[in-house]
């Protein structure tokens, strides 16, 4: 019987070897968690004793459960858009081809078919982005990215929300009608860019006159020109007239602006120009907000990952693209993940179900991008370690030896 406690105790500093050895091979993993061996003694039942002292001596040693660590690595920047790290609760979810899985590692790539994967080649999931008009999350999916170039949209509605000084000069048309080359004929003016249907840009200046005489208060009448990249004036002509109540808040004044035969030879633009917002006060000149719906062509220059998990592509003209949200999983019992390869754990009874959430919020972890989580491995403490196991290993080979000579010593009597 004592042979077999002394193979319990090789055992199980083998099963501590093994684990320390599976620590230190991934010392350099990204995302990473080291396991320990927890171990316990073994007893046979018996009632010898059991009124006094114990004299039953014990019959070795079990291994109870190898148990991963779960705290958090060192994160090492990267430089990289497309690594992202964890900081704090949550795992990623991930499609591999054995079902779902999750994993730390967010050494991320954009594979041949536009999808966000792992450096081993899983699809990484999230939600998607929301309907117009909703704020709730999308539904759990692949997240695509898929790149390409943005068309051009011909500007169709442009808003110009700005502030009219009511201290400017009232103006005499009748006398000094307006005149783009006069600037006495006029007492603001602001400029913006429009496009065509070719994506390329022109430059629309408005003007606004405080017509003398034309109310209480006076009603401020546009004009627009339209010039091209050279600055050479392609066309003109009259907006609307701006009305005011005495809160000097806008009552009316919106128009159409058509413009024809555009050199670039790009179709006929017609753009719905709107002063909604704008204002009358003792303010200096100034615009709020310009609001344009046209845009120029654009190529797709990247990606980008906020902490708060949403994905953006970034385009050469500016515009930006939402692609969707990585998700993070939160588990009751981490412990109760099953490790697989390539450095991810699949979810058990044991675990419980994940519960799915964008970055940052119910408790999870906000992500950063250009950044890898390290291994949470510490190799002084598994070199320790794994010293304090070998002697284990050999102190329990020492035993079975000496079992092994005494029952040769039995064998021997005559």
């Amino acid at each position: 019987m004592s042979l077999l406690v002394e193979l319990s105790g090789v055992q199980a500093a083998q099963t501590q070897i093994d684990t320390v050895g599976n620590n230190i091979a991934n010392v350099a993993t990204a995302g990473f968690k080291g396991s320990t061996a927890d171990f316990s003694d073994v007893y046979a039942g018996s009632l010898v004793g059991a009124a006094g002292a114990n004299t039953t001596p014990g019959q070795g040693v079990n291994t109870t459960s190898l148990a991963q660590l779960f705290t958090e690595g060192t994160i090492n920047q990267t430089g990289n858009p497309l690594n992202v790290a964890i900081n704090g609760n949550g795992f990623f979810q991930l499609q591999t081809p054995a079902g779902i899985a999750y994993g730390r590692n967010g050494n991320f790539q954009i594979n041949s078919s536009g999808y966000l994967v792992t450096d081993a080649g899983a699809q990484v999931m999230g939600f998607s982005p929301p309907v117009p008009g909703s704020s709730a999350n999308g539904v759990i999916e692949p997240i695509k990215v898929p790149g390409g170039n943005i068309s051009a949209v011909p500007t169709a509605n442009l808003t110009l929300n700005v502030n009219l000084p009511s201290t400017d000069a009232p103006i005499n048309t009748t006398t000094n009608p307006f005149s783009v080359t006069n600037a006495s004929s006029y007492d603001e003016s602001t400029t913006t860019a429009v496009y065509d249907s070719l994506g390329v840009s022109h430059t629309l200046t408005t003007y606004f006159t405080q017509v003398s005489g034309s109310g209480t208060p006076n009603q401020w009448q546009t004009h627009w020109q339209l010039s091209d990249t050279s600055g050479t004036a392609v066309a003109s002509g009259s907006g609307p007239m701006l009305n005011f109540n005495s809160a000097g808040q806008l009552t009316s004044g919106s128009g159409t602006i058509t413009i024809n035969n555009l050199p670039s030879g790009a179709a006929n633009l017609n753009i719905v120009q709107s002063f909604s917002g704008t204002s009358l006060s003792n303010l200096t000149f100034g615009v709020n907000s310009i609001s344009n719906d046209g845009n120029g062509a654009g190529q797709f220059t990247g990606v980008e990952i906020s902490s708060d998990g949403a994905i953006t592509g970034q385009f050469s003209n500016g515009l930006t693209r939402t692609y969707g949200t990585l998700a993070l999983a939160a588990f009751a019992n981490p412990q109760g993940l099953v490790p697989t390869s390539n450095n991810v754990w699949q979810a058990s009874i044991a675990s419980g179900n994940p519960v799915l959430n964008t970055p940052g919020s119910a408790g999870l972890g906000t992500v950063q991008s250009g950044a890898l989580e390290g291994s949470n491995v510490d190799l002084s403490a598994q070199l320790v370690n794994l010293i304090a196991a070998q002697q284990a290993y050999q102190a329990n080979v020492q035993g079975i030896n000496v079992e092994q000579q005494n029952v040769q010593r039995l064998l021997t009597i005559q």
